[in-house]
């Protein structure tokens, strides 16, 4: 038992980091597969861009290239996602202007 104790007693701040990142990953799938969280939420995806960024961060101190592509897909897909999540929650104003615009000059 005190070996875990030193274990965590020892933890650099890249491997701390890690762990949170872990506990991100473990918490957001956890809740997605219990219904608590929706795959198709903004706060899963936050959480999963959270957790690959907390975990890309701890690989510079013990790099790892399969880890490192892995964490870097899992981000850009998740930026992407939520880009697209947004774009569709505040769609853009200029097709009613443009249609205000016309119908003011004729």
């Amino acid at each position: 038992m005190l070996d875990t104790f030193q274990y965590f007693a020892d933890l650099t701040p890249y491997q701390f980091t890690g762990l949170i990142g872990f506990v991100c990953y473990v918490a957001s799938f956890g809740s997605l597969q219990l219904g608590w969280l929706d795959g198709n939420s903004m706060t899963y995806s936050i959480c999963n861009v959270l957790a690959a960024s907390l975990v890309a961060v701890s690989l510079m101190e013990a790099f790892n290239l399969a880890s490192a592509l892995i964490q870097g897909s899992w981000i850009i897909f998740g930026l992407l996602g939520l880009a697209l999540r947004a774009k569709r929650a505040f769609p853009s104003a200029r097709p009613a202007q443009a249609a205000a615009y016309k119908t003011e000059v004729l």
